[in-house]
């Protein structure tokens, strides 16, 4: 998750973070920091918005919990994953069957990670940090 990493160290880490950022043509890009996960680390939820009949949508929203370790640095563990439409909802838990989600929410935001750098998220989130410096 090299570019959600990326993208919070543009506005100072995670504590307080909130950044909505657009990026035509693509879907808007919600990162926000939410408290505690499951385990007691700092978390954020990461999610594309839009909206139908008025109503914000994810598409799709997933909860992280960020650890910072020596060895390898930052780590982001996904815990929930969660779209509009179709209605889906996916929490993780600690056994066979979560690990297993586990491991396909990884390989999923792995690929959607690369998708937001490929779209251009980070020098979005650039410009946007820029012009609320001036």
């Amino acid at each position: 998750m090299k570019t959600i990493e990326e993208i919070i160290a543009v506005f100072g880490g995670v504590d307080g973070l909130y950044v909505s950022i657009q990026n035509e043509p693509f879907m808007r890009l919600v990162i926000e920091h939410i408290g505690e996960g499951p385990h007691g680390l700092p978390s954020i939820s990461v999610a594309h918005y839009y909206e139908m009949n008025g109503d914000l949508c994810q598409d799709p929203e997933m909860c992280l919990e960020i650890e910072s370790t020596p060895q390898q640095g930052i780590v982001m563990h996904p815990y929930m994953f969660q779209m509009a439409n179709p209605p889906i909802y996916q929490e993780v838990s600690n056994d066979a069957q979560g690990v297993a989600l586990r491991e396909e929410l990884l390989r999923f935001a792995v690929i959607w990670d690369s998708n937001l750098r490929a779209q251009g998220f980070i020098q979005a989130a650039q410009r946007l940090h820029s012009k609320a410096l001036m």
